[in-house]
Order: C-alpha cells, then sequence, then structure tokens
C-alpha cells in the first residue's frame, strides 16, 4: 500500500503541474480558535450540512452570544443555563448526543479549552481515543486538527472530486489522505497549503465562491 500510494502521489503532483489555473494557496488558511464553545459547535455540526447556510450561522451565533465560552467550565455553565438546543439552535437529537459526548469526553480528560484540546492531540494513541467518541470519525478528526492549527489534510468531498480529475479512485479514506499529503511533501510545500488550493479550486468549478470556504474562517 506505502508503494502504491507514494506512486499515486506522484502521479497526482505531474497533474497538479498539469493545470493552468490551479494556483498554490499561501499564506491564506490561517484557521485558529480560542473558543471552546465555538469549536465544538463547528466541528459537531459540520459532518453532512452546508457549511454557510447551516454551521457558520450558528458558530457566529455562539461567539457572539456566549463571548465568555472560551473553555469548557464556562460553556458547560452556559448550557445548564440555557440548554444546548437553545445555545446552538439545534433540535435533532443525534447531533445533540454527540456534542454532549464531546464534552463529557473532554472533561474526563482534564480538556478545558483548546489549547488543552490541542495539545491532546498531539499525540497519536490520544488521536485514537478521540475516535471512539460515538458519530465522530477519522475526517472529523482531521477537520478538528485542522481548525486548530496542525498541518494536516481532511478528506472531503474536494478532495475526493479532485483525485478524481486527476485519474485517481478515492478507495479509502486513508489512501486518499496519504496520497495528498505526499503530493504536498513532494511538492515542497504544507499541506494545509495543497488542502486549501483544491478546495478553491474545487469551489470555483462547482460556481461557489471562495469567500464560501468554511477553511477560510478564523475565530
Amino acid at each position: 500500500m506505502a508503494v502504491q500510494t507514494i506512486e499515486s502521489a506522484r502521479y497526482l503532483v505531474q497533474y497538479i503541474k498539469s493545470v493552468e489555473d490551479l494556483k498554490l494557496t499561501f499564506g491564506k488558511t490561517k484557521l485558529s480558535y480560542n473558543h471552546i464553545g465555538a469549536l465544538f459547535t463547528d466541528i459537531v455540526l459540520q459532518a453532512g450540512l452546508n457549511y454557510e447556510t447551516v454551521v457558520k450561522p450558528r458558530v457566529n451565533k455562539v461567539l457572539i452570544e456566549y463571548p465568555q465560552a472560551t473553555n469548557l467550565s464556562s460553556f458547560k455553565s452556559i448550557i445548564d443555563t440555557h440548554g444546548l438546543r437553545n445555545v446552538i439552535n439545534w433540535k435533532h437529537e443525534t447531533k445533540i448526543e454527540r456534542f454532549h459526548t464531546l464534552i463529557d469526553f473532554c472533561v474526563n480528560r482534564g480538556i478545558n479549552d483548546c489549547y488543552d484540546l490541542k495539545s491532546f492531540l498531539k499525540e497519536n494513541d490520544n488521536r485514537i481515543l478521540f475516535l471512539s467518541i460515538k458519530g465522530l470519525g477519522p475526517k472529523t478528526l482531521d477537520y478538528t486538527m485542522k481548525l486548530l492549527q496542525f498541518d494536516t489534510i481532511a478528506v472531503d468531498r474536494h478532495i475526493i472530486g479532485f483525485i478524481e480529475l486527476a485519474g485517481l479512485k478515492h478507495t479509502s479514506y486513508d489512501y486518499t489522505k496519504k496520497t495528498v499529503e505526499f503530493a504536498a511533501d513532494l511538492l515542497n510545500i504544507p499541506r494545509s497549503t495543497l488542502d486549501q488550493t483544491i478546495w478553491n479550486y474545487m469551489s470555483s468549478r462547482r460556481g461557489v465562491s471562495d469567500s464560501s470556504s468554511q477553511l477560510r474562517m478564523t475565530f
């Protein structure tokens, strides 16, 4: 698998170099969170939902209405007072339950703010533990790490669509992730730069404004 992935990455690099209107996006991805309430709202809601119309307004709501929710202690107090459904303006039980499970996971491990979570996720064993949270898969883990300024790739529909345009097959999350990461390494650029570049390129192909990219949100 490793040899196949490296060969796929080399093939992808040649494709990237052949696309005339694909411009590497340097210095545009400044992802950071210091507000645990907004971070949790983002990572729990983003899967399967439209970011601009559904997720982003709720993230902004938490940021604006509860600026004190920078750590989990404060956020839990807000939830106890107002109820999670009202805080994030969400009713469906699945994501509400997932949200509470994420909170409990962090409380049980002494994670109280974004800095704590970033430190926790630096350890590979802890990333595996994070994946034990029901409903949070590899894409959500990588997305969370990206929001915490790790240099990583989160395989989404844009990444998958791009490698398929290149003539490669999306056989698994891990294969696609490693292929794109190795391609970035071969290009000698940050992985987040290639992620952002692919996002912008694929968004423009679908007629979506670059300004709608969730990867350019800075909080």
